[in-house]
């Protein structure tokens, strides 16, 4: 093990209001730091540098383990070298390391091998250079601790089984011919799916939309597909697989059908062709399709329509179940139908200027609906079906519209183009702002925070607090590093995750992935879902009633891009890289939301930090070429 050098030291700079700081601790490697990543599960950090994996005690900051890849891992290959170019491809949208959500384990790259490695002793539980093939995806499997590994091998699709727990190859399969670089240009980009969904027996693999089911148990190889899937869904009398595939290079159209899962044949005579699925609802014996231009109950067994009668649906985009009725979206419009597709409202209500617009929230209060979309806001009685305002309160669409559910005043807080809104079922009209306020770069605010005394607002560079009486309690307003927002945008590119605390705006933004609902057809209740990104269905059912706008920040970090990146944040706290107006030099501000107070400055040295903030002891870890530094909370 080679040898970590441990340097204390406090430089003290002078700074208007408090001292921007170095590091409290350096610890000083051999070698270039090229990733970090602190697990959440055991808040260990890990760090890689050189051929060199370490963990990094949170409460110690000392080493709590190492290993030199070359010994446990292997050293590259001549030919794993040369392939360089295809390695960096295929492992693009992967970094170094990688948590594997709520586990100890942390995947990593190393010397262009695959590793999975337990944070909690530093063991390498699965290393791809034990076998021959070239791993292309990796799946962990929760409940079991199992690792479901595909790659290819001697032009063979390969998927095989590790048992974390003992580190043994449980079964090893071919699925099937690996594609050719060329034959893959051929493969809608729609089914490029590796993904697999498993069963309580069954592992139905995806490789290039090519479907396979696998025993779970013994790895024996039961079918193999005869077109290619964009998605699969096991259905929950184990007997069905819904299954969608994309066709089509100008007109693009999706696909949907039911296989039998002891075969793989579908089953329905015609698939439902459309240009997209919406929403789906697993019954037992029937399925609810929503898609572009209407939806039904289908018959598994025979894909026959239920309702007579479609419910309308050009352009539907948005489909919710509430208490056995449906409340859905198309284009502009949106209707409540009952369970048998019968209209509950006499017309269709109007929810926005657009057809493109945005549905930022659409949910039941109380006893009304409240829709919040780019450009309206209003509230419409359940049963009715008659809007409670006279008139939509209007918004700008070019501006953030950013929301949060004030549960103790029975309230949503809304801002939209620097004004705050109260949304409440007991108000007769729309209501007036009670707060205008001055952002200086209002396009960038992404989350909206609720205090007791009222919400704070926050962007990349700025943070805000606004009391409920409508009166602005701060304003903290940053500069960005670098020669103006194109440098910075242009030249940052920090890696890392965003530590953003629970918000119903997030569980929102989360509720709207298009999955999977199963339905206990008893009792009409949801039992479970599959999603196309897996996630805890407690914050789908949190985001019925509380709608954060920090929801929004799915979205506005695909806006804001790597940019947004550079900013982490809490519930309570946003830490935000700025420039330091005195000395000109690189810091990350952490800010208390809940009063404004800036409670440190750290001192950083380059355009692109790579840095974790552990939540927890509200530490910071900054890598600097062959140094990871090491901030303590100050205050």
């Amino acid at each position: 093990m080679k040898k970590i050098t441990m340097i204390l030291f406090l430089i003290f700079a002078g700074f208007t209001g408090f001292a921007q700081r170095a590091a409290d601790e350096v610890l000083k490697m051999n070698s270039k730091i090229e990733d970090l990543m602190q697990n959440p599960i055991t808040g260990v950090i890990v760090v890689k540098e050189g051929n060199v994996v370490k963990g990094i005690n949170p409460e110690t900051k000392a080493e709590a383990w190492s290993f030199d890849a070359d010994k446990t891992v292997g050293q590259s290959t001549t030919l794993e070298a040369l392939s360089k170019l295809d390695t960096d491809n295929l492992f693009a949208s992967k970094r170094i390391l990688k948590n594997i959500d709520g586990t100890p384990y942390v995947e990593a790259l190393v010397n262009y091998k695959t590793v999975l490695i337990n944070t909690i002793d530093g063991k390498v539980v699965y290393n791809s250079a034990n076998y021959k093939y070239t791993v292309f995806n990796s799946q962990f499997l929760y409940g079991e601790n199992q690792y479901l590994v595909k790659g290819a091998e001697n032009g063979k699709v390969i998927a095989s089984l590790i048992d974390l727990n003992t580190g043994d190859v449980l079964w090893k399969t071919e699925q099937g011919d690996a594609k050719s670089a060329f034959a893959s240009m051929f493969t809608f980009k729609s089914n490029f799916s590796n993904e697999a969904e498993i069963s309580d027996t069954t592992i139905y693999s995806l490789y290039m939309g090519k479907l396979s089911a696998i025993d779970r148990n013994t790895g024996a190889l039961k079918w193999v597909g005869e077109l290619e899937y964009t998605k699969v869904f096991p259905t929950q009398n184990n007997k069905n697989l819904v299954v969608i595939n994309s066709k089509g290079l100008i007109s693009f159209k999706q696909y949907l059908n039911v296989l039998d899962a002891e075969t793989g044949k579908p089953i329905w005579e015609d698939a439902i062709k459309t240009k997209y699925i919406v929403y789906l609802e697993d019954w037992g014996d029937k399925i609810l399709v929503a898609h572009n231009s209407g939806f039904n109950f289908y018959n598994l067994k025979d894909g026959t329509k239920v309702w007579k009668k479609d419910a309308r649906g050009d352009g539907l985009k948005k489909v919710i179940s509430i208490d056995g009725d449906y409340l859905y979206v198309a284009e502009n419009e949106m209707m409540l139908i009952d369970k048998d597709g019968q209209k509950k409202w006499k017309s269709f209500i109007e929810i926005s200027d657009d057809k493109e617009d945005a549905i930022n929230y659409l949910g039941k209060v109380d006893d009304k609906v409240l829709y919040l979309t780019a450009t309206y806001g209003n509230m419409v009685d359940y049963k009715t079906g008659k809007k409670l305002w006279r008139g939509n309160l209007k918004f700008n669409p070019k501006r953030p519209l950013l929301n949060v559910f004030d549960e103790e005043n029975n309230q949503f807080l809304v801002y939209n183009d620097e004004e705050l809104f109260k949304f409440n079922t007991t108000v007769k009209d729309k209501p007036d702002a009670f707060a205008k306020v001055n952002i200086k770069k209002e396009k960038e605010l992404n989350s909206i925070e609720l205090f007791t005394w009222g919400v704070a607002l926050s962007g990349p560079t700025e943070v805000m607090g606004v009391s409920k009486e409508g009166k602005v309690l701060y304003h903290k307003i940053y500069t960005q590093p670098g020669d103006g927002g194109r440098a910075w945008g242009q030249a940052l590119a920090t890696a890392g995750s965003i530590g953003l605390g629970v918000s119903a705006g997030y569980n929102a933004a989360v509720g709207s992935e298009w999955r999977m609902v199963y339905i206990d057809p008893a009792t009409g209740q949801e039992t479970g879902s599959s999603v196309i990104k897996k996630q805890n269905d407690k914050q789908l059912n949190r985001a019925a009633k509380q709608a954060a706008g920090s929801a929004m920040l799915a979205d506005a970090s695909k806006r804001f891009s790597q940019r947004f990146d550079a900013m982490r944040q809490s519930r309570d706290f946003s830490y935000i890289f700025a420039k330091d107006e005195a000395t000109q030099q690189k810091v990350l501000v952490k800010v208390r939301k809940d009063d404004g107070t800036e409670l440190d400055k750290i001192l950083f040295e380059n355009m692109r930090p790579i840095y974790e903030v552990d939540f927890a002891t509200q530490s910071v870890y900054y890598i600097y070429e062959n140094e990871l530094r090491i901030f303590n909370k100050k205050i």
